[in-house]
């Protein structure tokens, strides 16, 4: 099944992987794929080996932030 996402949060993730691609594009050093976790942990999407760093704060399974996750995406 997948995940939905409102369209204002979909529309702001894509935006800000575009970017991360866009800084990793244009910076020497830059590494795509470090900008892009970045991105997708201000959206809180995690790889399930982080689920231990949140045991005890109520994490039970995938889903996605509706909140502002564009203004603490780091680029």
């Amino acid at each position: 099944m997948p995940t939905f996402l409102s369209d204002d949060a979909y529309s702001r993730l894509l935006d800000d992987l575009a970017g991360a691609f866009i800084a990793a594009a244009s910076a020497p050093g830059v590494v795509l794929r470090d900008k892009l976790a970045e991105v997708l942990a201000g959206a809180d999407v995690l790889p399930e080996g982080c689920r231990g760093d949140f045991e005890g704060e109520g994490v039970t399974g995938a889903g996605f932030s509706t909140g502002d996750f564009a203004k603490t995406a780091v680029f």
